[in-house]
């Protein structure tokens, strides 16, 4: 379901899931937690996910703190076209990175 890389300096975190619920941003937020004291830039390749429920974008909130409270960077990567709807109308999209494939997350991440 989730799968981590290091890739150019950054945790990349892919969700091979359709729905990210609470259960699964529980799932994203431990894996990044744990790695967070030694690299704090993240890309969360949530290509896959068509769905994500309160509780889902409750969670990506809680890491997206967590995150910059260690003076990190989190991108959102290849959002769903009906998950960056989601986004827009709650105004995340103006909180969180977005952005549309990993490769532009490590630019973003660096640059950023």
């Amino acid at each position: 379901m989730i799968s981590t890389e290091e890739l150019d300096g950054a945790l990349v975190v892919r969700v091979d899931a359709v729905r990210l619920d609470s259960a699964v941003g529980t799932i994203i937020r431990n894996t990044v937690v744990s790695k967070i004291d030694t690299q704090n830039k993240i890309a969360v390749d949530i290509s896959q996910v068509k769905l994500v429920d309160s509780g889902g974008l409750g969670a990506l909130v809680a890491l997206l703190k967590n995150v910059m409270s260690h003076q990190g960077k989190l991108a959102l990567v290849g959002m769903h076209k009906s998950v960056r709807m989601m986004f827009e109308l709650s105004r995340m999209d103006r909180q969180f990175l977005l952005v549309d494939d990993v490769p532009k997350a490590l630019d973003a991440l660096r640059k950023n």
